[in-house]
């Protein structure tokens, strides 16, 4: 099992928790891989120092290049950029976090995919997330299915998958799945784009591949927003803001590793 996330450069002081969290509850065994854009090698090398078995990719944007790609000015996309990062996607800044999660993310999986073929299994999550408990059943979870992602069939498209917990068996068909994501993702110019779009791209290819490969659809305790107490993994996506919600996920890792709080999650 190998496990894969994404992350811009403001989304550093997730990584963080993220590492630290999981390390916390299930040790440093797995490896975990890093898509990063645009990290000085001051944060990699904290990252580093965090989790030993860790790889980090960084790669950097060409913000010209994308402002137009999104036809709105550079200075214009940098401020979408940072509020995604620091507090929730709008309608108003959706198009940077539809270029680069529905877009850039979706090929960082694939091409880690393709260069861990000795593997068997991949987890992939939003980095924006803190981890409460060992995951070994989720681990299991993913190896009992070729493709786990939470399933909500009778909601409308933007909200039928939900896609911060990815989980993969390494083979060709899954990896044709996720290129048939990508096409469908390209069929919309960034601007164009829904909110929801990442979503319901790839709830677009689910609807190719149902027949062709095991599915499974992940526990919801597993990918929570809510932050219960229960939850295994609390997800920042709220309105209350990443900022917040950052601040809430290291009071609450705090108060488990010095014993003052019975973890629920356990």
């Amino acid at each position: 099992m190998i496990i894969h996330s994404y992350l811009t450069n403001g989304f550093f002081p997730w990584a963080k928790i993220f590492l630290e969290s999981y390390k916390f509850h299930n040790g440093e065994e797995n490896r975990i891989i890093l898509s990063t854009r645009d990290l000085t090698n001051k944060q990699i090398l904290r990252l580093n120092r965090a989790y030993s078995n860790l790889e980090v990719r960084n790669q950097f944007f060409n913000i010209n290049k994308m402002a137009k790609k999104a036809g709105v000015t550079t200075k214009k996309l940098l401020r979408l950029k940072k509020e995604v990062e620091e507090i929730h996607v709008t309608q108003k800044n959706k198009v940077w976090k539809l270029m680069i999660a529905a877009d850039d993310r979706v090929k960082s999986i694939i091409e880690v995919m393709k260069d861990y073929q000795d593997e068997d299994y991949m987890l992939h999550t939003d980095i924006d997330m803190y981890v409460r408990a060992p995951l070994t059943n989720l681990f299991n979870f993913i190896m009992d299915h070729d493709i786990s992602i939470r399933l909500r069939l009778k909601s409308k498209p933007s909200r039928k998958t939900m896609i911060g917990v990815q989980g993969y068996r390494l083979c060709n068909k899954t990896i044709k799945f996720l290129e048939t994501w990508i096409k469908y993702v390209d069929d919309i110019i960034p601007k164009n784009r829904p909110l929801g779009y990442g979503q319901t791209s790839c709830w677009y290819a689910y609807e190719d591949f149902k027949d062709k490969v095991k599915w499974g659809s992940i526990p919801r305790r597993y990918i929570a927003p809510q932050m219960k107490d229960t939850d295994i993994i609390w997800s920042a996506n709220t309105k209350e803001g990443k900022t917040k919600n950052l601040e809430t996920c290291y009071e609450d890792f705090k108060e488990i590793k010095n014993g003052t709080k019975i973890n629920n999650a356990l």
